[in-house]
Formats: C-alpha cells, sequence, structure tokens
C-alpha cells in the first residue's frame, strides 16, 4: 500500500480513528460535570455499536493505549456554543494525556485558533500551507474517484469529470482560488452539482456565494432535525435569502472602499458593532440581539464570512469581497454614473464594476445599463489624460463582459464596439498609460478585434502598403563601437559602413493571427502546434526557422495573385520578381537602427518605458506595437524586446562561436538559404525574458 509522502514506516500500521467533533458536542449529556476521557472514548464506543461492530471495542482500545492508534479529530471551530466548546476543548486534553502514546490531531480554522479560548494544552500549532498545482489535481482527482465510488456520477466518466474540473479551475479568475481548500471545494461541489463550471464569473460567484451561505450550512448540519438556524432566524423576522445578502452587498462595498489599493488580495476588515448595526436594520424591532445570533450562526455554520480576530470579521477571499461589493452597486439606479465615478478613486474599482456588469447581464438579463457605462466611460469625444484613456480600457472590458454577439444586438452597442476599438488602437500608437496597463488594454483589444488588422486581407495591418514600410538604400554603421556601447559583446566588432540596397520590411513581427490565417489557408503543419495558440495580436512564437520561411512564401505568392494588392506592392512582386522574405542580418540591423549607428533603436541609453524586456516586468509576450516609444527611425514596431526575430543569415556549427564574423560579407555563405540543419541561424532584437545587453540593434 502507498503511504504519503513523507510517512515514516515506523508508524506504518498505526490505525486512524477519526472523530467529527460537532457530532460529538451533539451527542454530549444534558447534565454534565467535568470534562474526563471518558466521554470521548464512550462516543467512540457508541459509534462502534451503532454499526455493529461493539466487538472492535476492546482491539481498538488496546491500540490507543500501546501507541498504535492516530485519532483525527475534526472541526473544533464548529462547536455550536460557548459552553459546547470550553467542554470538548477540556475533554479533548484530557484524552490526550490519558492516552500518551498514542497520536492526537485536531483541526480547526486558523483564525478561530487565534483566540486563546480555542487553544489547546499539550498540542502544538501547524499551518496548513496552500494548496499547490499537484496537490489541487490530487484532491480533484480523488474527489471525482469518490464520487464514482458512492454512486453520485458514474465510475466511468469520473476520470473525464475530474479533467474537466482540472482544466476550468486554471482559468486565471479561478486559479487564484483553487489554493484555498475550503474554495476548491465549493468549485468541485459547484461542478459536480451542474457538470461544468459556468462560464460567466458572475454565475460562478453567485452559486459560490449560495453554497457559502446556505448550502454549506446544510452540509454541516447534516442529520439535524429542523431548519438550520441561519434561516430560522431569518424566518423569525420575517425576512427572506435576498434581504440578508443585501445587507452583506452593501458591507462588502462600503468596506472596499477602504481596501489596500497596493496589494490587489487584501481584505478589509468589517466591525463587528459594523456588522450588528447592519443586521439589526433587517430585524422589525431592530434587535441587536437577533444580530448577534445571526453573526454567530453566520460565523461558525456558514463560510462566507469569517472571523479574522475577536469582534472582526472579513470574507474568506478579496474575490467574494469584490463581488458582493460588485451586487451592491449594479442594484443602484445610478449604476452607470457611479462606477464611471469609481474609476477616478483607484484600480482596485476595476473588478468591482465588472463584476457588477456581470451581475447585470448573466442573473439580471440586462445589457441597456453595461451599455450605458460603456458610453460613459468612452464618450464620441474625450481627452488624453490617464482617466480618459484608463475608462477607455475598461470600456472595452466592459462590453467583453457583456459578450460581444449580445453587443451587436443593438446599434447602440454596434457604434459602441467599433469607437472602443479605435480609441484602444489610439491608446497603443499614443504609449498612453504605464506600461503594463497598456498591454493589458492592447490584450482586451486583441478579444474585441484589433482594426489595426484587416480580417480580409489574412490580418495584415490595413495600411496603403499592407504594413510594409521602405527602408531606403545607402550606408549604415553595422556592428559595436565598444568606445560608445558599454554592452558591446567581442563578436560584434568591428563596428563598419555597410552600403545596402533599399528593400521593405514588415511594420511589425508576424501575429498569432496572420500565421494562423496562413495555417489554415495553406495546410502547413508548424513544428509545434502551441504557435497557433497565443493571443491574436502579439507576435507569434514557437516558429521554427523552416516555419517562418514557409510563411514567407505563401504570402509571396497569395499577394501576387491577389486582386487587392495595393500599388506599388503588386509591381514590385508581379513585374519586378520581388519576393517577402526573411531580412538577412544587415538588413535587419539597418531597420533597426538607421544610418547613425544607434545602440538602441531610439537612441544610445535603454529604457524601460520603450520597450518589453525584463526590466519591464511584463514577463510575457505584448500586443505588437505597444511600445511606440520604442519606433525604429523607419517607424518599424518591436525591433528590440518582445520576442527574437529570425533573420536568413547563417550563425555557423557550432553555437559558442560564429562561423561569420565583421565585417559583414554578405557573399562569403552566410546568407546560403540551403545550408541544411547542420548551420544555426542568427536572431535578433531579444525577448521579453532578456536584459539589456540582448536588445540592443547590434547583438
Amino acid at each position: 500500500m502507498e503511504r504519503l509522502p513523507g510517512w515514516p514506516p515506523s508508524d506504518a500500521e498505526v490505525l486512524p480513528i477519526s472523530v467529527v467533533l460537532r457530532d460529538f458536542a451533539r451527542n454530549l449529556p444534558k447534565r454534565r460535570t467535568e470534562a474526563t476521557p471518558q466521554h470521548l472514548w464512550q462516543f467512540i464506543e457508541r459509534g462502534l455499536r451503532s454499526q455493529n461492530l461493539a466487538f472492535a471495542a476492546a482491539p481498538l482500545h488496546e491500540t490507543l493505549e500501546s501507541g498504535r492508534a492516530i485519532v483525527l479529530l475534526d472541526g473544533l471551530d464548529e462547536i455550536p456554543t460557548k459552553e459546547q466548546r470550553v467542554f470538548v476543548r477540556d475533554a479533548v486534553t484530557a484524552f490526550a494525556r490519558r492516552y500518551p502514546k498514542s497520536s492526537v490531531v485536531v483541526t480547526c480554522r486558523t483564525l478561530s485558533y487565534q483566540d486563546p479560548a480555542w487553544q489547546l494544552e499539550l498540542f502544538t500549532a501547524y499551518e496548513l500551507a496552500p494548496l499547490d498545482a499537484a496537490k489541487i489535481d490530487q484532491f480533484i482527482a480523488a474527489w471525482y474517484a469518490e464520487l464514482g465510488r458512492l454512486g453520485v456520477v458514474r465510475e466511468d466518466t469520473a476520470g473525464a469529470l475530474a479533467r474537466q474540473l482540472r482544466t476550468a479551475v486554471r482559468r486565471p479568475d479561478l486559479w487564484r482560488l483553487a489554493p484555498n481548500p475550503l474554495l476548491l471545494t465549493v468549485m468541485a461541489l459547484v461542478h459536480a452539482h451542474k457538470g461544468q463550471l459556468p462560464d460567466a464569473r458572475a454565475l460562478l460567484y453567485e452559486e459560490t456565494v449560495d453554497i457559502l451561505l446556505w448550502r454549506w450550512e446544510q452540509i454541516k448540519a447534516a442529520g439535524e432535525e429542523g431548519l438550520p438556524p441561519l434561516r430560522q432566524l431569518l424566518l423569525d423576522a420575517g425576512r427572506a435569502d435576498v434581504d440578508l445578502k443585501k445587507v452583506l452587498w452593501e458591507l462588502a462595498f462600503e468596506v472596499h472602499g477602504q481596501s489596500d489599493a497596493g496589494n490587489s488580495d487584501a481584505l478589509a476588515d468589517i466591525g463587528e458593532l459594523r456588522l450588528e448595526k447592519a443586521l439589526a436594520s433587517l430585524h422589525p424591532d431592530n434587535s441587536r440581539d437577533w444580530a448577534q445570533e445571526v453573526v454567530q450562526a453566520m460565523k461558525l455554520r456558514a463560510g462566507l464570512l469569517l472571523e479574522r480576530a475577536p469582534e472582526v470579521y472579513t470574507f474568506p477571499h478579496r474575490t467574494f469581497q469584490e463581488y458582493l461589493a460588485g451586487a451592491h452597486l449594479g442594484a443602484q439606479p445610478t449604476f452607470p454614473v457611479d462606477a464611471c465615478r469609481l474609476v477616478g478613486e483607484g484600480a482596485f474599482w476595476r473588478e468591482v464594476i465588472l463584476l457588477a456588469v456581470g451581475r447585470l447581464v448573466y442573473l439580471g438579463g440586462d445589457t441597456a445599463r453595461p451599455l450605458a457605462l460603456a458610453a460613459e466611460l468612452c464618450p464620441a469625444q474625450a481627452d488624453g489624460s490617464d482617466l480618459a484613456w484608463q475608462r477607455t480600457w475598461l470600456a472595452g472590458d466592459v462590453l467583453l463582459e457583456i459578450g460581444l454577439n449580445r453587443v451587436r444586438d443593438s446599434a447602440l452597442g454596434r457604434e459602441l464596439l467599433e469607437r472602443v476599438q479605435a480609441r484602444l488602437a489610439s491608446l497603443l500608437s499614443a504609449g498612453a498609460l504605464e506600461a503594463r496597463e497598456r498591454v493589458a488594454a492592447g490584450n482586451s483589444l486583441a478579444r474585441l478585434g484589433d482594426p489595426r488588422f484587416r480580417s480580409d486581407a489574412w490580418y495584415l495591418p490595413d495600411e496603403p502598403l499592407l504594413g510594409f514600410v521602405q527602408v531606403p538604400a545607402g550606408p549604415f554603421l553595422m556592428g559595436s563601437d565598444q568606445r560608445k556601447d558599454r554592452w558591446t559583446m567581442e563578436r560584434e566588432t568591428p563596428q563598419h559602413s555597410l552600403d545596402l540596397a533599399g528593400f521593405y520590411m514588415a511594420r511589425y513581427p508576424v501575429t498569432v493571427a496572420q500565421f494562423r490565417a496562413f495555417v489554415e489557408r495553406s495546410g502547413h503543419r508548424p513544428a509545434d502546434p502551441d504557435s497557433l495558440q497565443g493571443v491574436a495580436n502579439h507576435p507569434v512564437v514557437l516558429v521554427t526557422w523552416y516555419d517562418a520561411l514557409a510563411y514567407c512564401d505563401w504570402l509571396t505568392k497569395t499577394l501576387r495573385t491577389w486582386e487587392g494588392t495595393p500599388e506599388p506592392l503588386a509591381t514590385l512582386l508581379r513585374r519586378q520578381g520581388w519576393r517577402i522574405t526573411l531580412p538577412s542580418e544587415a538588413q535587419w540591423e539597418k531597420a533597426a537602427r538607421s544610418r547613425e549607428g544607434r545602440i538602441f533603436p531610439w537612441g544610445d541609453e535603454p529604457d524601460p518605458r520603450r520597450v518589453n524586456y525584463r526590466a519591464t516586468g511584463i514577463g510575457a509576450t505584448s500586443t505588437v506595437g505597444a511600445f511606440p516609444g520604442g519606433r525604429s527611425p523607419y517607424d518599424l514596431e518591436d525591433m528590440a524586446g518582445n520576442v527574437w526575430e529570425w533573420t536568413l543569415s547563417l550563425w555557423g556549427k557550432d553555437w559558442q562561436k560564429p562561423d561569420f564574423g565583421y565585417p559583414y560579407e554578405a557573399g562569403d555563405g552566410r546568407e546560403k538559404l540551403e545550408a541544411g540543419d547542420s548551420h544555426s541561424r542568427v536572431l535578433r532584437g531579444g525577448a521579453f525574458l532578456n536584459d539589456v545587453d540582448n536588445v540592443r540593434c547590434a547583438a
């Protein structure tokens, strides 16, 4: 039998004895004296008798005496009353003293155990670490294996359901929640109940809130008679579920405004007096006693409100604070104006606004107010302030939250979509906002549809020459001058003048959308299929040199025969026999630095605002053209950083030492296409993960 990792061989034969402490507390006699070890042992014994296992009591007791048992006591924080908690705590301590040779493990929520009244003598406290990816997958596999064994799902489908859930929880918005065992359990409950996790975040969070608030209480109270206490309290006050939710919505909205704007995961605190006052408003007599009972029921029986410290409450995760605050915001009659105003108060309102939109659309079927918000955020006339650009970016995400098909259902939606697309493209070309925000706005534009590229022309740029830019004939300085360039590498020297004929260069690196159009229309099979999976307006990655040449050859043939190919591109390709191919190393370097031999496309000093490299901190590829401050002198984008770019030129057979040095001689064999796989090729420009030395024009 496999053991848990790290389980000591000496404990291989220990016998686990499991006790749910809530059940133990519920079965305590009405009249109790001092807590003794006998109380817990008698409860274990009664459990054996109820299952016709009375004969096992004596040998089980022997294992306890001899130290061959591990007693697992679950849920110290789930004891309903203070009197019961004290008794159970003392009974557990007495039991551990009575059987010192056996191990006793007690579980309790971390926040509850900070209260000295909960803490156990003799016990060492350990805090469970968040689940990592392997443990999350292990939990999901075990979850569905057990549901299959119990017949809740068919055993032959359990594996497929587990795979679906593993994929679903890796959505970026859910992956933040998955390391929390409670929230992972809740997502597993939703998935098992629905067969899938809802695509819309609002639907999933609403399901999760209901589980944490109501169904979690029912699950924990299984076997108890009557209504769960929280529902009974609401019924006594003549209230329904939605009334309690509205109070929590308003509290979440109120405390979210006091959030730590610099910490995207920080939660705000709710004081017990504020909580009681808000709840008391639900009672016909404004009863604080009733409100205290509600607080106790929520604290002990539900999972939506946690006691972080004595008389201080919070939600189980920032996501729920944001969602509940969004529910309150979306319920306001002035929602579009209110939400637009909140953008100016800080970026921490962004998720709240988007969740409010999702809730209106998916739970209320309301697209009118979300569209009105998009119009407020992106009016026909806007200034060039950072706040105006922030609102434009949010307007794009609002449309995405609504769903593009719903947006296109109305004339207003179609007009707004075109307006927001154009404004986001302007945001990129203006270099507005901080680099991370600009890159995120570019990703939103990719999902909306990037108007800079023509869908009817294989996603080439919507420009007179389909994005090709002329680089004129003439000399330029190639290589590095170590007197000027402090990052010079020996293989880049000596710097020398080189005369080149004129040529055209694509303004942007080839995008995922362009490469995907080529594969779909040509039948080409890329070496790595994942090259087709990136963001549409990002540069394509994972392409081989041969993939890149195949794309160039296909585009040459396509534009030679297409009636829409603009002049003078059509003349060059059809009559003069030009072809589209990769640039030579020399052509690339001239296009990047121009005549004067700049160290970087923009000048001689590094600047993380102008280029996507390690110091910029993006950590991934970015939308092409998102760093306009780094344009080359010929208005070419992303020549430095973002992704490495293939050239035609050969490096040589040994990657540690190039076969072809400087001065550059085009006729020395370095531009020979037929060299085969024995030779490596030259890459230029550096990438998002590289340091400054690799994003220089000469590197």
